[in-house]
Parts: structure tokens; sequence; C-alpha cells
């Protein structure tokens, strides 16, 4: 069987959408190996369908690393990243090379024209980054395998009935929705357990008497196991968000200072997208910063709203 190399460094979201791309390449009789950088690689772990490659940031371009990668002789590459890294890669490894339309010029500029601002997914534009291999019929919905050995081992320590995942953090302040504990006690009243995941850092935003906190006690492999377990994801554009997905969990993604043209929204199907829709949504590309007003108003969404969405969600599901 031939063999193709995914090079999708980081962040965890972005490897995490990668993952659209294992599937057509299986279909189209390659063996799928996927280059990342350590811990993102552990997602993974349960996946028959892939290989990993992890590196180490400061090893990628070691020659060594090189080496490496020759040895395992590809007969493919397909480049999800596209900067500095990859096109190094690119010049040392030499063979076929495919890469996606990364769009990166309309999604900076959509940040102060409006009118750009249409609709993207990243996804798709992965897909197509495999032209002629992928069919016209490739889910563009991220998918990672889990095992049921890990399924068991994580159930025994999450609540027996129906129970919502709510992710509070994300890297930045402006994507960081500030109003979880509400929604949270909400869901408590209305007879749905909560769990609370995300790392470390998390847990300060986590309210002590509400629902089971495990932020920064999971590894990667038993959170994706949590999330597809749960009913239901609710959180900002963020990382755990597209972890839920990749597992088949329906989501409610709350945006701050991002927006879905920047490509990281929820396909219908996968749930509901709460908005505001400022006419300074998004005001960075990366949601990086602080609020040019200083009150993050896109954020100010009422909880009560949040709440309903995700109590329709699961009453629908």
């Amino acid at each position: 069987m031939n063999k193709a190399l995914i090079i999708r460094l980081s962040s965890l979201g972005d490897v995490v959408l990668a993952s659209v791309v294992i599937d057509p390449l299986l279909e189209a009789g390659f063996k799928p190996y996927l280059l990342t950088f350590r811990p993102y690689d552990s997602i993974f772990e349960d996946d028959w369908r892939v290989t990993t490659v992890p590196a180490k940031r400061e090893s990628i371009i070691k020659k060594d690393f090189i080496e490496q990668l020759k040895n395992m002789n590809f007969d493919l590459f397909i480049d999800l990243h596209k900067n500095f890294r990859t096109v190094f890669l690119r010049t040392r490894l030499g063979g076929k090379w495919l890469s996606y339309r990364k769009d990166s010029l309309r999604r900076r500029l959509s940040v102060r024209l409006p009118f750009l601002r249409k609709s993207y997914y990243v996804t798709q534009s992965y897909l197509s980054a495999l032209k002629g291999l992928a069919s016209n019929k490739s889910s563009p919905l991220p998918r990672i395998e889990v095992s049921e050995e890990r399924l068991q081992k994580v159930s025994e320590f999450l609540p027996s009935t129906e129970f919502v995942a709510i992710a509070p953090g994300a890297r930045y302040i402006k994507k960081r929705y500030p109003y979880y504990s509400a929604v949270a006690r909400l869901l408590k009243e209305a007879g749905v357990e909560v769990v609370w995941v995300g790392d470390e850092k998390d847990r300060a935003l986590v309210p002590p008497e509400v629902g089971i906190n495990l932020c920064g006690e999971l590894s990667l492999t038993d959170l994706l196991a949590v999330l597809k377990l749960a009913s239901a994801l609710v959180g900002n554009d963020s990382g755990p968000l597209h972890l839920a997905r990749s597992v088949g969990t329906r989501c409610v993604q709350v945006y701050g200072g991002t927006h879905p043209t920047l490509g990281f929204s929820l396909f219908p199907e996968e749930g509901e997208v709460i908005l505001r829709n400022l006419p300074c949504q998004p005001c960075d590309i990366h949601g990086k910063g602080n609020c040019r007003y200083g009150d993050y108003r896109c954020l100010e969404i009422p909880p009560e709203a949040v709440f309903e969405k995700t109590l329709s969600l699961i009453r629908n599901n």
C-alpha cells in the first residue's frame, strides 16, 4: 500500500480538523501517517486508521529528523499547515506534494473589511488539497476513533445519567465566554449533570459547587472519551469543541472575538452556533489582545440563551 504523510503541526483544533483527510486517503489506497507536534499526536492513540509521526518543535528541521522521514519512503505528502517549516520540509524531502487553499489573505482582511466575511470551512479546504483523490461525497466532518476500553474506563468517574460537558477555557480572553457558571446552574436546575473539561489553567474558571471538575486531570485521549459519552458540549471557539466534534458529540459553540468566516465554525448538523455578529467581529484572526472598547461586548450573551440552545440540542438529539 502507498504511504501518505499528512502534515499539520499545531494547534490542537487544527490537528483535530486534519482528521478529515484520513478516510479519503484510505479509500484512495494510501496508508495515512500524520506528522504533528507532541502532545497532539496522542489524540490518535486509539485510532487504528492513522499512524502518527510525533515531533518536537525544535527538531522538525534537524538533519536527523529529515533523514528519518526520508527513510519512511512516503509516496505522497499533504501539507495542511503551509508555513516556513513545511516549505523547508518540501525542499529537503522532494517527492509529490499537495497543499490546501489557506485563504489567508481574505481571512486577515476580513477583520477590517466586512464584505469579505463569507462562508468558509477549513475542513472543506483541507479536503480540496486531495484534488482528484477524494470523492465529492467525502465528509467534511472531523472524525477520531476512541476505543471501547477507554470509554469504559472513563465512564467509571462520570455521572450515571445524561450530562453536558462545558469547556470554559480558550487561549485568549476575547474568545472566553464569561457566564458558563450561570449556564451550569441552569442546567443543574433542569436536571442535567455538568462535567467541566479543559486544562489546569481552566480550573479557576469553574464554580466549586456545580458539577464535576475534570480540568487538568485528563489526557487528551481520555478527554476524547469523556466528550464522546457527553450528551453535548458547550464551549468557545477552541480545541475542546473540535475534539467533541470529532467523536460525534453535538455542540453549542459560543463566539467572541473571532467569527465563522475564519473557518472553524460547526456545520449545521453538528450543533448550534451563537454569534452576536457585531460589526467588530472578528477583531483578530486568532482572537488575540484585549477588546478595543474595553467591554467585550461580543461576549455579552445572556446565559439563558446558551442554556436554551443546549437544552434544545440534547432533548432533540
